[in-house]
C-alpha cells in the first residue's frame, strides 16, 4: 500500500476516534461531581457507568456526574423527544494519596531524653 494511502487511512481513522466538535470536556477526582446544563425532562446517558454515574443533585434542580472509578466516557444529554442537548467526554482519575502527616510534638512513643 502506498504511503499516501496508509497517512490517508490513519487520518481517517484517527478521525473517527475523536468526539464530536463542541464536546464538552471534564476532569474529575473520583469521588467528585460536575453540574450539567439539562432542561427539565431531559435524560443523560452515559457509555460506562461504571466510570460515571449521572445523578439529580440534593435540590433536584440539575443534573451532576458523578465521578466513580478511574476511566474515560462520553455522556450525553437528550432532550424531550430524543433530541441532543450536548456531550460531555469525562476523564477520571484516582484519588491522590492523602499523606499521612503526624501531628506536631509526635515523638513516636520514645521515652522523654530530658528526664
Amino acid at each position: 500500500m502506498p504511503r499516501s494511502a496508509l497517512l490517508i487511512l490513519a487520518a481517517t481513522l484517527g478521525a473517527a476516534a475523536a468526539d464530536p466538535d463542541g464536546t464538552v470536556v471534564l476532569d474529575l477526582e473520583v469521588g467528585e461531581t460536575a453540574p450539567v446544563t439539562a432542561t427539565p425532562g431531559a435524560n443523560v446517558l452515559c457509555d460506562d457507568l461504571a466510570v460515571v454515574a449521572p445523578e439529580f443533585s440534593a435540590s433536584g434542580n440539575e443534573f451532576l456526574l458523578r465521578a466513580l472509578h478511574p476511566g474515560s466516557t462520553l455522556c450525553g444529554i437528550w432532550l424531550g423527544n430524543q433530541k441532543p442537548g450536548g456531550l460531555y467526554r469525562v476523564h477520571v482519575r484516582a484519588k491522590k494519596a492523602e499523606e499521612k502527616k503526624e501531628p506536631a510534638g509526635h515523638d513516636g512513643g520514645l521515652p522523654d531524653a530530658g528526664g
